[in-house]
């Protein structure tokens, strides 16, 4: 995976294994550190909330303002972060994973302004770009996907 790799360490690290593109969504698997088994996403809003669901669980990166809901919400109980809690990390859970259309590492440092601020690795060409957005990390990874699906049309074109 390269230098960026080897330098992208957090115990909320999770790679993006993007298997399949239709119609401008995508669909794969999220591994994280923390499970021996992927979750499963079919498009990129499903992805976004299986990650915010993560980022609960784990209690990091802490959110800097309260989910709004029409429903009430359980409060949980237990701020402590699960990384703290005992859960063992397994960093090849989230470096060894490749997805067919594309793969990226994702670190979401901060959850503020109701949004994510952070990094991503688009594992192929070893590219690292910050985001200030949950829009932003999705038009980075679509513009990968897209360059890819392009390039890919390019080089069948010219083989023909």
């Amino acid at each position: 995976m390269g230098d960026a790799a080897i330098r992208f360490f957090s115990p909320n690290l999770v790679t993006v294994c993007v298997d399949q593109m239709k119609d401008g969504d995508y669909s794969g698997e999220l591994w994280h550190q923390y499970a021996t088994r992927p979750v499963t996403f079919r498009g990129a809003m499903e992805l976004l909330f299986r990650m915010e669901d993560l980022f609960d669980e784990w209690n990091f990166p802490q959110r800097s303002t309260q989910c709004r809901s029409f429903k009430q919400l359980p409060e949980k109980q237990d701020r402590t972060p699960n990384f703290k809690r005992g859960k063992k990390m397994n960093l090849h859970n989230v470096q060894d994973k490749r997805g067919k259309q594309g793969t990226f590492i994702v670190q979401v440092q901060y959850r503020q302004n109701s949004s994510w601020q952070g990094q991503v690795i688009w594992a192929e060409e070893n590219k690292r770009e910050h985001f200030r957005s949950a829009l932003e990390l999705m038009k980075l990874m679509d513009s990968a996907l897209s360059g890819e699906a392009e390039s890919a049309s390019d080089s069948e074109a010219q083989a023909s």
